[in-house]
C-alpha cells in the first residue's frame, strides 16, 4: 500500500469545506422539506464554495460570509466548523478565535511561508503540539 499524498494547503481547506457541507445538508433546517429560501441559498452557496477550484478573492469573500452565517444563524452547526477554516478565510472569521489560538496559527503561517513544500498537517501538528 502506498502512503497517502500530503494535501496542499488549499486542498486541505477544500476537504474541510466539503465535510462541513455534507454535515450541514444532514442537519435542520437544510434536511427539512420546509427549508426556507434563505436556507436553501446558504446550502447551495456552501456547496459551490466546496467545489471551487481556486482560492480567488470571491472565494475568500464567500467563505467569510458563509462562516459568519453559520455562527450567527446556525449556532448548532458552529462546533462542527473546523478552526482551520476560520483562520483560512480570515476577516470577520478571526473574531471567533481566541488570542492564543491566533498566535498558534500565525506561527504555523510563518513556518509554511519559510518552506511552502511542508506538509500542512505535519506542520500544524508540530506547532499545536498534537503529536
Amino acid at each position: 500500500m502506498k502512503p497517502a499524498t500530503p494535501l496542499t494547503y488549499f486542498q486541505h481547506h477544500k476537504a474541510l469545506l466539503l465535510d462541513l457541507f455534507h454535515h450541514c445538508q444532514m442537519q435542520f433546517p437544510f434536511a427539512d422539506d420546509r427549508a426556507s429560501d434563505i436556507d436553501i441559498e446558504f446550502i447551495d452557496r456552501l456547496q459551490m464554495l466546496a467545489a471551487a477550484e481556486t482560492a480567488n478573492d470571491d472565494f475568500q469573500q464567500q467563505g467569510q460570509y458563509l462562516l459568519t452565517q453559520v455562527v450567527t444563524h446556525y449556532p448548532h452547526i458552529t462546533p462542527r466548523v473546523n478552526r482551520d477554516l476560520f483562520w483560512f478565510f480570515g476577516g470577520e472569521c478571526l473574531h471567533y478565535m481566541g488570542d492564543d489560538e491566533l498566535a498558534l496559527y500565525q506561527q504555523l503561517d510563518e513556518i509554511l511561508s519559510d518552506d511552502s513544500t511542508l506538509d500542512y498537517l505535519k506542520a500544524k501538528s508540530r506547532v499545536f503540539k498534537l503529536h
